[in-house]
Formats: C-alpha cells, structure tokens, sequence
C-alpha cells in the first residue's frame, strides 16, 4: 500500500550560484559523509547538489514532514546507487522514529542541463 509520495523540482542555478558564493560549506550542510567524499571528487559539484537535494526533499514530502521538521535534516539522508545504477535512499538512525523497517521506498531522479527532479513513493 502506498502510504507516501514525494516530488521536488530544483533548479540548477541556484547550486551553481550557493557553490559561488559559499564553496564546499553547503555541500556540508546538505550532503551525507559518505555523499560528500564523492563529492570531493566530481566536477559538476552544482548538479551533484542538486539531484541530492531534490531527493531528500522529495523524501520529505513523502513522510508528510518536509525537510528541517521533526527531524530531517539532509544529513541523515543518503542517496545511493546500486550495480545497476539505480539510485536509492539510505537513512541515518537518527530517522529511525519516522521511519521504519516495513516501509519501502522508491526513488527516480532525473536532471537536465538546468533542472534536476526527484519523485519518492513510500509503500508500508
């Protein structure tokens, strides 16, 4: 059963022109440990930002919370990918209370030159 659904829209300016004006310190208030060492390593840092941020909103708004409520900073949110390159969320313990082992939950992202979206679909 579907319990949640999430979508956010991001336009890419706005990381090319955070990443501008305050260099690698969104990264860190965005991006996971382990996101952010790859991080390190990319060339398109705004783009990075961007898909990451979108799914974690996304995720958000499935929960029913948004991000920075009861809880959910992007911090504790990770987004991966497995063999195939699909991409996934890995949550912190820190959201344990919102959420649970019996909850699926489904991530598509997608970008453009200019835009990056993500949809989440949560299942229980």
């Amino acid at each position: 059963m579907i319990s949640g659904i999430g979508v956010d829209l991001v336009d890419k300016a706005r990381f090319i022109n955070l990443v501008k004006k305050f260099g690698n310190r969104v990264a860190t208030k965005i991006l996971s440990k382990d996101e952010y060492l790859e991080y390190k390593i990319i060339s398109n840092k705004p783009s990075f930002l961007s898909k990451r941020f979108a799914a974690k909103e996304a995720l958000s708004k499935a929960l029913g919370v948004g991000l920075y409520r009861k809880g959910v900073y992007p911090k504790y949110i990770s987004v991966k990918h497995d063999d195939f390159g699909k991409p996934y969320l890995s949550v912190s313990s820190e959201l344990e209370t919102i959420i649970n082992h019996n909850m699926k939950i489904q991530l598509s992202i997608t970008d453009s030159d200019t835009q990056s979206i993500a949809f989440v679909v949560i299942e229980s």
